[in-house]
């Protein structure tokens, strides 16, 4: 009699558990580095590529949105809660993020955005596992849009958090195309935000000609910080991310981050119906923008050619 009872209760179990609509749904695990409006916007641009073709959280996905808040030591501990949780797929937004799931998730499809290659970060080999779409970093056009702005240009600063993967990459191939034009850099290194005051007065002490933030997640994260110091010192800020001129930069180039996020989403959306994968599993992002904040540009003291702002996607305060 009690086995038929504990035969009885199992089968409930099953019966319950496969009937179970979150059971059913595929389960995303969603790790972003930090808050930040511009991983936001990816972020967004993501899913929305994932809704448009069908894959609506709370619908028949679930997604399980974790944020690191900017504690580099906290990515692994959250991809680890994934594995444990036999998530169907895994989301990074950052470079840190995705080189973490790149070395500890191994069975289950990684999907990246807002991050530079594995080649470009210096990773040995790319597991197989791994998709998405990855910054190529313009450097030279970059480097040749502050000459434009800035006849003459003979010193840049870079505050730079080396822990990050991403922000090594960027000082590098910034300081090659920068040395090829004749260009000093300068660079200050930051393990967090409460760093950035003290390593932008250093590099404002060095008389340098422009102050750069190139994506690094701990700068961007303090950028106004960053923008005041530099409409103080009268040294104009650029980054290579556009839309961190909504926080106080004056001259912004680089992707496009809802785009990104869209275009990163649609490698999502093959994995998920079961395509095999006809183009690269990891492929560049091609939407490049400029973007110019004039009023920063005037409390920094540059004025930008016309030729510069003609060119502009978007300007702000106009």
């Amino acid at each position: 009699m009690k086995r038929r009872i504990v035969s009885i209760g199992i089968l409930l179990f099953f019966i319950l558990y496969g009937c179970n609509p979150v059971r059913n749904k595929i389960t995303i695990g969603y790790v972003q580095i930090t808050q930040d409006p511009v991983l936001d916007s990816a972020k967004a641009g993501l899913f929305h590529a994932l809704a448009d073709s069908g894959f609506v959280d709370g619908k028949n996905i679930r997604v399980l949105n974790n944020n690191a808040q900017g504690d580099l030591s906290m990515i692994n501990t959250i991809l680890q809660s994934f594995i444990s949780q036999n998530v169907d797929m895994v989301i990074t937004n950052s470079t840190p993020c995705m080189a973490a799931a790149a070395q500890s998730v191994r069975n289950t499809p990684v999907v990246f955005t807002v991050a530079f290659s594995p080649e470009q970060i210096g990773m040995k080999s790319v597991p197989a596992n791994l998709y998405g779409i990855f910054d190529p970093l313009k450097a030279d056009e970059f480097v040749d849009l502050l000459i434009e702005c800035i006849p003459g240009l003979k010193r840049v600063g870079i505050p730079f958090n080396n822990s990050e993967p991403n922000a090594e990459y960027s000082v590098k191939v910034l300081r090659t195309a920068l040395e090829i034009r004749g260009v000093e850099l300068v660079t200050a290194s930051v393990t967090s935000v409460n760093d950035l005051l003290m390593a932008g007065q250093y590099l404002s002490g060095q008389k340098i000609d422009a102050l750069v933030a190139a994506a690094d997640n701990t700068v961007y994260l303090g950028l106004p910080v960053l923008a005041k110091l530099a409409t103080e010192k009268k040294i104009p800020l650029f980054v290579t991310d556009p839309l961190q001129t909504e926080k106080g930069a004056a001259v912004g180039y680089g992707v496009d981050y809802s785009m990104w996020g869209y275009q990163s989403g649609l490698k999502a959306v093959e994995i998920l119906k079961g395509r095999n994968q006809v183009m690269s599993h990891i492929e560049p992002i091609l939407n490049y923008e400029l973007t110019i904040n004039r009023q920063a540009c005037l409390n920094q003291g540059i004025e930008i050619p016309q030729k510069v702002t003609d060119r502009a996607s978007r300007i702000l305060n106009q």
